[in-house]
């Protein structure tokens, strides 16, 4: 009895070390497949403010790796630069494109983030400047009012000078609706109902 059980361990163990060893190559040649792995970059799509035209940009791509690009219309080529980068121009609105690394071992494709035009990502920073301003104007128009009612409603502390133009606008939104909140909120605590 207590030779086979002895067997059994050594053969247990025996049997852990092969699959060790085998697990521990496998390991090996999945680290090495996983190196021999080109890089997958990005690719965004952005429209132009006047709606006529797309940039299609891309970086962190293998400039070893062929890149084709399709929109719907076929496919074509995309020159990579060394850095890995590239952009193109096209005239047209549709922006649903995947780049089409031509590597064995890669992705079959990579969809292109769609980003908002410039105009309208100001539009969305400038409403949500508004919006924070204003929530931050009733904070300081609640806080003045439950202090002294007879005192000056509160002022927005911001401005800066300097700034560019879209800042400057995103400041100036802020600045409005921190007054709006301001007033709302002193007018509504102190019932002043200006």
């Amino acid at each position: 009895m207590n030779r086979r059980t002895r067997r059994i361990r050594r053969s247990g163990v025996t049997t852990l070390i092969a699959f060790s060893v085998l697990a521990g190559g496998s390991a090996a040649l999945a680290s090495t497949a996983a190196a021999a792995a080109p890089a997958v970059g990005t690719c965004t799509v952005k429209p132009a403010d006047d709606g006529l035209s797309i940039t299609i940009s891309g970086s962190g791509w293998d400039p070893q790796v062929p890149l084709k690009i399709d929109g719907g219309e076929g496919l074509d080529s995309v020159a990579v630069s060394p850095e890995g980068t590239f952009s193109l121009k096209r005239f047209q609105k549709n922006t649903d494109f995947v780049i089409l690394p031509q590597a064995e071992n890669g992705p079959a494709f990579v969809p292109c983030k769609v980003l908002k035009a410039d105009k309208q990502e100001n539009s969305d920073k400038i409403r949500k400047a508004r919006n924070d301003g204003f929530r931050e104007g009733v904070k300081a128009g609640k806080a003045a009012a439950q202090e002294n009612c007879k005192s000056d409603k509160p002022k927005p502390h911001r401005h800066h000078q300097g700034l560019t133009a879209e800042d400057a606008a995103v400041e100036e939104a802020f600045n409005q609706g921190f007054l709006a909140g301001a007033t709302s909120a002193f007018d509504k605590f102190c019932h002043t109902g200006h």
